[in-house]
């Protein structure tokens, strides 16, 4: 019955109808549950954010159809100036064409195994006609960031590897999957299967990252403005420990090894006596705020 849906059951009255013309899908509609993909993934938004990593080398494995559609819509859902959703992905999965690039990309060795590629191009000059240059030159640059960043979000929570390409000959991008003028290529995605497993990043301690109030201001005891009293407990029990050592290492030397009854009733007060001042330090602590510097 190619061509023709049959409505109704297999009865006498039972009767063909020709297919109607496809129509194209509205521009916009408004998302709900029932409009919404059912979550696949069970990973939490902390552990996916915490645990992703760039991923670089891929199995030869073509990747489910729904699930490359999953990670694009992920990033459609990325927040952006004004709601504009002034951006495009295009979806690749011809390796023969993704590996083509692998030359104008500074020769990336993600392309010679990716068995998929998202395009993301920025309608430039719908941000400009609301936002003037502000919105093409910076607005358009973070939607499209904020939309790869879902991208590979998504793609580590449903088991795929991806990394994010920006060095690339842009004329040659645009050219090859036909970018109008007035649209811009902002980053390409790779997608697949991980044939590796990245060592964990280095990371920058929070203290030299975050500011209070101003740029540059940063204050001795960040953890207090938190009220995170377990860190200066911990700090505390480190700094007590470290004397205890050295007192009995001290008093030990002095009696020839042997601490004996006194020495140990002396280390002991001496200890009792710290801890019973952090006591107090901390008490004072809640009362009024941490110290600049």
């Amino acid at each position: 019955m190619d061509g023709h849906i049959i409505k109704g059951h297999s009865t006498p009255e039972t009767h063909i109808e020709p297919e109607e013309p496809r129509r194209e899908p509205p521009e916009t509609h408004i998302e709900t549950p029932e409009t919404h993909y059912p979550p696949r993934a069970s990973m939490g938004v902390l552990e996916a954010i915490y645990t992703r990593r760039s991923i670089r080398k891929f199995l030869d494995t073509p990747i489910e159809y729904d699930k490359v559609m999953e990670v694009v819509r992920a990033g459609s859902f990325a927040p952006c100036a004004g709601n504009l959703q002034n951006w495009k992905f295009i979806v690749e999965t011809d390796r023969e064409r993704i590996r083509s690039m692998y030359h104008h990309t500074l020769e990336q060795e993600a392309f010679t195994s990716a068995p998929a590629a998202i395009i993301v191009v920025a309608e430039m000059e719908v941000a400009e006609q609301y936002y003037g240059m502000r919105g093409k030159r910076l607005y358009a640059v973070q939607n499209c960031a904020a939309a790869v960043q879902n991208m590979l979000l998504a793609a580590h929570s449903l088991g795929l590897g991806a990394v994010w390409i920006g060095a690339f000959d842009e004329n040659r991008i645009n050219d090859l999957y036909k970018v109008p003028s007035t649209a811009r290529t902002q980053a390409i995605v790779l997608l697949g299967y991980p044939d590796e497993r990245p060592q964990p990043r280095h990371m920058k301690h929070l203290w030299y990252l975050v500011n209070f109030q101003r740029y540059g201001l940063k204050y001795a005891r960040p953890h207090l403005i938190t009220h995170d009293l377990s860190t200066e407990w911990e700090q505390k029990r480190a700094q007590l420990e470290g004397a205890s050592e050295r007192a009995t290492r001290k008093l030990g030397l002095r009696g020839g090894g042997d601490l004996g009854g006194k020495g140990r009733r002396l280390v002991g007060k001496t200890v009792g006596q710290a801890q019973s001042r952090a006591k107090r330090l901390l008490a004072s602590l809640k009362k009024r705020p941490a110290k600049r510097r």
